[in-house]
């Protein structure tokens, strides 16, 4: 207790930073619907960031939002749903379609890497964050590829830098072609790589969509376990691998669960649900903040143009497979 009274008194600027940056986003957001309150705040992190508004002081604030405020907020997205809403969306044929996405993307980019002659390590990285939860897949599978730092920070890179793109082109794609919002939301939550990212697409299109969404994702996410194992048993007689890894269980994923649960059980009234919503949303608004924050473009021009031309090569690439995959799903 005495170390989080702690933490607040010493980072009390950057709190009052994330919290009036969620407020005027949610002001902005009001003033114009077409303008969702996440996607306002991650515009207003980039920019705050880059043009050298927000120094380091800010930073143990910004990482809170993006981190663990995130989580939150995607736990009480559960709260939305109904387990009759999750069968209805989430039918065999789609979780089999979503699994078979996630299959070919993983193993699709790493053999558009070789093509580009990426080395192995790297390429798996970067499929991994592509196919499956972005930051967190590459954080997962790092201790199994043999990455080095720089490595690394060339995948981080890339999810960061296409799955911010992505947040600001979905929406725009809606708005020009008005898509059906559910199938929209299908190919969000299977072509979008971090769970922040899906969030701040979807939110921008329609509530609908950012159901559709989240859940598509939430089963992405489910693949990473078994492709860690799998990685693990077909490496495990590699030298480069030294340290042992442990099996990832998001805990945002068993919260998801368990609020859909309590949803479902009508337990709690619908103003009660309403005002969770209202929480709920402006800690996304926040999390966003955080997340547009940690683009910065001195960091992006590092990655060079080999692993540039393999990123936007390989997004390009997700994009086509992942609405394949819907129009798939939808027809059958």
């Amino acid at each position: 207790m005495k170390y989080l009274t702690g933490w607040v008194r010493k980072n009390t600027r950057g709190l009052l930073l994330i919290v009036t940056v969620g407020i005027i986003a949610e002001l902005i957001s009001n003033l114009n619907s077409r303008l969702s309150s996440p996607v306002v705040a991650l515009v207003i992190g980039f920019c705050l960031v880059n043009f050298g508004f927000v120094k380091e002081w800010a930073k143990p604030s910004l990482d809170l939002a993006a981190g663990r405020i995130l989580k939150i907020g995607i736990c009480l997205l559960g709260f939305r749903l109904a387990f009759s809403e999750i069968t209805e969306i989430g039918s065999p044929i789609g979780i089999i379609v979503v699994i078979a996405v996630v299959i070919i993307v993983f193993f699709g980019i790493q053999k558009i890497s070789a093509a580009f002659s990426v080395n192995k390590s790297l390429s798996l990285l970067v499929a991994s964050g592509f196919s499956i939860c972005g930051v967190s897949a590459i954080a997962a599978m790092k201790p199994l590829s043999g990455a080095d730092e720089e490595e690394t920070g060339y995948a981080v890179g890339l999810v960061t830098l296409f799955g911010s793109i992505a947040v600001f082109v979905f929406p725009i794609v809606h708005e020009i072609f008005q898509l059906d919002e559910n199938l929209f939301g299908w190919w969000i939550g299977l072509s979008v790589h971090d769970t922040g990212q899906v969030v701040a697409a979807a939110s921008a299109v329609s509530e609908n969509t950012l159901d559709s969404a989240v859940l598509v994702k939430m089963c992405r996410i489910l693949m990473l376990a078994p492709l860690l194992m799998f990685v693990s048993i077909t490496q495990q007689n590699r030298e480069k691998i030294k340290r042992k890894w442990s099996l990832p269980i998001p805990f945002f994923i068993v919260g998801f669960i368990a609020a859909a649960t309590i949803r479902s059980t009508s337990f709690f009234s619908d103003e009660l649900i309403q005002n969770i919503g209202q929480v709920r949303n402006f800690l996304i608004t926040v999390a966003m903040f955080g997340l547009g924050s940690g683009v910065r473009i001195r960091g992006l021009k590092k990655l060079g143009r080999q692993p540039m031309t393999l990123g936007f090569v390989s997004w390009i690439a997700v994009l086509i497979v992942t609405g394949a995959g819907v129009l798939i799903q939808n027809q059958i």
